[in-house]
């Protein structure tokens, strides 16, 4: 699930940028397909983090969780076209998204998100005509 489409990683990351890390062809504007293809990857990424942590999360994402998932989109985006020269403060920014993910899974930092639940469950595979005390016999006692 993309959690973040391009009118909202634009709050993110400039328009000019993301075209200038997309655009593989020089037609000056965003190519789908890489963006989509690097959100993709992106979410991935954030999910596996969380995976065990929440039943599900919300869409759209909380803002702290929004700023983490977009940090990720912007390091990938860069780490396609500068893989050898990565800019340090864009490495910095992932690690700090990635340290907020660790803490989130940890437990350092709440997210007020459903939980799975700890609790086993019952599975019942009885039916009225099966059971060995019926209704009425149970009512008895």
């Amino acid at each position: 699930m993309a959690y973040l489409d391009e009118e909202k990683l634009f709050k993110y990351i400039p328009r000019e940028k993301v075209i200038e890390l997309t655009d593989d062809n020089n037609e000056g504007s965003v190519d789908p397909q890489v963006l989509l293809a690097v959100i993709n990857k992106s979410t991935d990424e954030f999910e596996n983090y969380l995976r065990d942590k929440f039943l599900s999360l919300p869409d759209p994402l909380p803002g702290m969780l929004e700023s983490v998932l977009a940090d990720i989109v912007i390091y990938n985006l860069y780490k396609r076209r500068f893989q050898t020269q990565m800019p340090e403060s864009i490495t910095q920014i992932y690690n700090m998204a990635i340290n907020k993910l660790e803490k989130i899974r940890d437990n350092v930092i709440d997210i007020n998100l459903p939980k799975p639940s700890e609790a086993g469950f019952i599975k019942i595979n009885k039916t009225e005509n099966d059971r060995l005390f019926g209704k009425d016999r149970l009512d008895l006692l």
